[in-house]
């Protein structure tokens, strides 16, 4: 008999060779999170900015806590591009790790992660008491054009992360399947109910404030003018 072809034997990969196979899941959340974040979170976080601007004009030159209203400085479009690129990775690292328990697929699992993005991490930004939310009018718009920024990146982040390395397989049966899609689905009314009164409490607040003071908080309330 002859030796073994070269293709039978088996192939040593070595150290990096194996961690570089290993880690396919977490290069993929890094580079989706990153070219999500930066697209979506960095130049659409600037269009949607300058749209809000347009919507609220009285506001121009008002100091916000993400800057000053109307203008756009290299500076600030870094920092802007830096804590995108950030919370991108952060969020392309949690959408790898939760995609597995993530009912249906492609966009649908995306606008499902945006979703749980939008009420879970994205509750520290879309708080009541953020000053930026408290100075631009109407403030059904501004919330509208933020979620529907959010909402575009979890879905730009699940089908990136996946086509570049896709999701586990994941071995469930048709009334667990039903079951986790039921859930997410009252997740989904829930976290709608919870919206409404969170929207009344933007509503009464917007106009509150005047200018913010760069740490969080508002500088000149509208009561002290």
């Amino acid at each position: 008999m002859g030796a073994p072809a070269a293709s039978d034997k088996p192939v040593d990969r070595g150290f990096v060779g194996k961690a570089w196979q290993r880690t396919g899941a977490l290069r993929a959340g890094i580079i989706a999170g990153a070219s999500s974040g930066a697209l979506v979170g960095g130049v659409g976080g600037r269009v949607v900015m300058r749209i809000i601007a347009l919507i609220d004009q009285s506001t121009d030159g008002v100091q916000t806590d993400s800057g000053t209203v109307g203008e756009i400085t290299a500076g600030g479009t870094f920092g802007l591009m830096q804590f995108a690129v950030g919370a991108g990775i952060a969020g392309g690292l949690l959408y790898v790790a939760v995609r597995r328990w993530l009912p249906w697929s492609g966009v649908a699992r995306g606008v499902a992660f945006g979703l749980f993005s939008v009420f879970v991490p994205g509750i520290i930004v879309f708080n009541k008491d953020n000053p930026d939310l408290q100075i631009f009018e109407p403030v059904l718009p501004v919330l509208a054009l933020f979620i529907a920024l959010v909402l575009l990146y979890g879905t730009a982040v699940a089908l990136l992360a996946d086509r570049l390395h896709g999701a586990p397989p994941v071995r469930r049966g048709p009334r667990a399947d039903a079951a986790l899609r039921a859930t997410w689905c009252l997740a989904a009314a829930a976290m709608c109910v919870i919206s409404i009164f969170s929207v009344r409490d933007f509503i009464d607040r917007a106009g509150s404030c005047l200018s913010a003071d760069q740490n969080g908080g508002c500088a000149v309330h509208a009561t002290e003018r």
